[in-house]
């Protein structure tokens, strides 16, 4: 059994990314078919697996792209520009064939300049002519022209949306929405793709925006949590690979537990399992309490930390009310919210039958916020109800909102 360091922070990558090969599969699969959105909450694996499919490409030339960086559409641009460019500049002996084949390619990429690029600020000189449409339209033109299987795989995606409204306007967002979508069309029926991820709602930000439908066209999969063989698989790997004796039913009580096999949750549980410093083997018992005091009630879970402070990142200030009295609710209902029950939640926050009429795309927004971000999750059988997403984010909150 291969041997994995224990990563809470980076995501991980190489020797440490506990291999899925079925969603890789599944990615791969739907990017011969077209362009991709990969989307799910923060912290569960979205960009190492953006790591493996570049590093396992199956005859795809990836670019990976951090968007986070990205402030501008100049930016972003540039860094499309660069990183093809970087790729096919680079000595790699699988690329051999289209770096032969690219040269002229490669030398029309460098002469196309993105004015603004390097951060200066254009705001005085633009006009209706937005001064990245000639070059962008010029990058385009050469990806439809070559016909190359270049993979930009865009991490953050609805992330870097936000930063170019608060940057820009929400025009020049709407601008830059329009132009990649006429870009998805042009490359349909050729070899380059697009995987765009993101950790908050795609649609969301773009409602938030107000901006017509502009992102409908691509084929979404969520990020799924791993499952129970893939999950005792990590554990298994983990143990042995930090001297820690978890048997089979310690492992399988630490998945009761957690509530939810994401894989930065099982990293979190077996790192407090290494600082108990045990002499042997945990009990269940032991493992209850490890996951009480030191996940629940420790200071050292930053993950669920970070999910309850980042409402006021994603919501405005009556969203943010809204989606912690919802989640309130939630982790004090054992068996879950119906429809109803939620939106009575709304109505005693917006008392006025018609405001509250007026604001009902406010409430779906906010709800579907929080399934996406992993916050909830609606039951696909029965009544539907919603749940908390996990039991330890449930048992968190229950304990911040005491």
């Amino acid at each position: 059994m291969k041997s994995i360091d224990l990563r809470i922070g980076p995501p991980v990558t190489d020797k440490n990314f506990y291999r899925r090969p079925a969603l890789i599969a599944k990615l791969l699969r739907a990017l011969k078919r077209g362009h991709v959105a990969f989307l799910g909450p923060r912290r569960t694996g979205k960009t190492s697996c953006l790591e493996e499919i570049k590093a396992n490409s199956d005859g795809f030339i990836p670019i990976l792209l951090n968007l986070e960086r990205c402030h501008s559409v100049e930016q972003w641009l540039e860094a499309m520009n660069g990183g093809l460019r970087g790729a096919l500049e680079m000595p790699t002996p699988h690329l051999a064939w289209a770096q032969e084949k690219m040269t002229g390619f490669l030398e029309r990429l460098r002469k196309i300049s993105v004015p603004g690029a390097g951060g200066i600020e254009l705001a005085e000189k633009r006009s209706s002519a937005l001064p990245w449409q000639k070059p962008a339209d010029e990058f385009l033109a050469l990806l439809v022209e070559t016909d190359a299987p270049f993979l930009f795989l865009l991490d953050e995606f609805p992330t870097f949306l936000k930063l170019v409204a608060k940057r820009s306007s929400r025009d020049e967002v709407e601008a830059v929405l329009n132009w990649f979508r006429a870009a998805r069309n042009n490359l349909k029926d050729k070899s380059a793709r697009f995987l765009v991820t993101g950790s908050i709602g795609l649609k969301g930000v773009v409602r938030q925006l107000g901006i017509a439908p502009a992102v409908n066209e691509f084929d979404t999969h969520e990020i799924p949590p791993m499952t129970d063989e893939e999950a005792l698989g990590l554990l298994e790997a983990l143990a042995a690979s930090h001297d820690l004796p978890i048997t089979a039913a310690g492992r399988r009580k630490i998945l009761d537990l957690l509530g939810a096999n994401w894989p930065i949750l099982i990293q979190l549980f077996v790192s407090e399992i290494q600082e108990a410093d045990l002499k042997k083997a945990p009990t269940l018992k032991q493992l209850g309490e490890i996951y009480r005091e030191r996940l629940v009630h420790g200071s050292r879970n930053q993950y669920c930390d970070g999910m309850y402070d980042r409402l006021k990142e994603i919501f405005s200030i009556a969203e943010c009310q809204l989606a912690r009295d919802i989640l309130r609710a939630a982790c004090r209902t054992p068996y879950g919210m119906t429809r109803i029950d939620l939106e009575g939640i709304h109505a005693r926050l917006v008392p006025g039958d018609e405001l509250r009429t007026t604001l009902a795309d406010q409430f779906d927004h906010v709800l579907d916020t929080l399934k996406h971000d992993g916050y909830l999750l609606q039951q696909t059988r029965g009544e539907q109800k919603t749940t908390f997403a996990s039991h330890i984010l449930r048992d968190f909150w229950l304990r911040k909102t005491a």
